[in-house]
């Protein structure tokens, strides 16, 4: 697979301060790299789980589609910011976790709850660089919004199989992970 212009390895590089740009834009492109993980596992999952229902595959389509948009804002800012790809390596433990989903249920909850970390995540830096950059901070806050909808996107398909006996074993699961 191709992940360019993204720097590959096991260990990624550690983020620098927020109080330097090279803090900034190490964050700028730890979460285009994010966004292009969830942008490949969306696209692949139509064929990854044949069982999943038309709408949702479609849905997922839709998804990868604005996960790349969010990748290219934020590559935009970040080499507006002079960021360089070459000083910062990533690994694909994101993705990896992605394609360990069984099922297209499994998948819709696992990517619901990293679509939430996204939001949660934005929206908190947002707030920390209102002032020192606002223009990121607008940045961060509407991919937070749109990630919003991707979260509202998952939640329909998962209260429309609410009964079925795979989500009464996920909720089992996900109750005795809590405990």
């Amino acid at each position: 697979m191709d992940w360019s212009p993204y720097i590959l390895t096991a260990r990624p590089s550690k983020i620098r301060s927020l109080t330097a740009r090279e803090g900034l834009c190490d964050r700028l492109h730890f979460i285009a790299f994010a966004e292009r993980q969830a942008a490949r596992a969306f696209s692949e999952a139509p064929e990854r789980y044949p069982q999943a229902p038309a709408a949702l595959k479609d849905a997922w389509r839709w998804v990868a589609q604005e996960e790349l948009k969010h990748e290219r804002w934020l590559l935009e800012r970040f080499y507006e910011l002079g960021g360089r790809h070459q000083e910062r390596s990533v690994s694909l433990d994101l993705y990896t976790s992605f394609r360990a989903c069984e099922s297209a249920e499994s998948f819709s909850r696992y990517m619901q709850e990293a679509e939430r970390r996204g939001e949660v995540g934005g929206k908190v830096l947002a707030e920390k660089l209102a002032q020192q950059d606002p223009v990121t901070a607008q940045l961060l806050l509407q991919i937070a919004l749109e990630e919003d909808q991707h979260i509202a996107m998952v939640d329909q398909y998962l209260s429309s199989t609410a009964d079925s006996p795979n989500s009464r074993e996920w909720r089992a699961q996900e109750k005795a992970f809590l405990l």
